[in-house]
């Protein structure tokens, strides 16, 4: 009788592992399937997020196209209206800089 209880202890032990093996393989498969689908989250959270900085970065170029734009416009209305008064301050700002350039080549 001893030998049979021992048997029979030894068979719930082996179906035990057998269960415990079968949770652990599925378990496995959980964490893997939950670290594939969290992975997947932070992608789609990550190109999101480049996807706005993106179009953050290009409505400010636009905005400093139109501001460049606005300042070149008002820079030629200027001209327009006082040609000698720009080409004399046009020189003026020439002469300077070649002042400075030469000054620096003698150091």
């Amino acid at each position: 009788m001893a030998e049979t209880d021992l048997k029979n202890e030894l068979e719930k032990v082996r179906a035990d592992m057998a269960a415990l093996r079968a949770d652990v393989a599925e378990l496995a498969k959980a964490l893997k399937s939950a670290g594939a689908s969290k992975a997947e989250s932070a992608k789609e959270t990550i190109e999101e997020e480049v996807r706005k900085r993106r179009e953050a970065m290009r409505e400010k170029l636009d905005e400093a196209r139109a501001r460049g734009r606005a300042v070149k416009d008002d820079l030629e209305e200027r001209v327009e209206q006082h040609p000698y008064t720009s080409l004399l301050a046009a020189f003026g700002v020439g002469f300077v800089l070649a002042k400075l350039m030469h000054l620096g080549e003698r150091h």
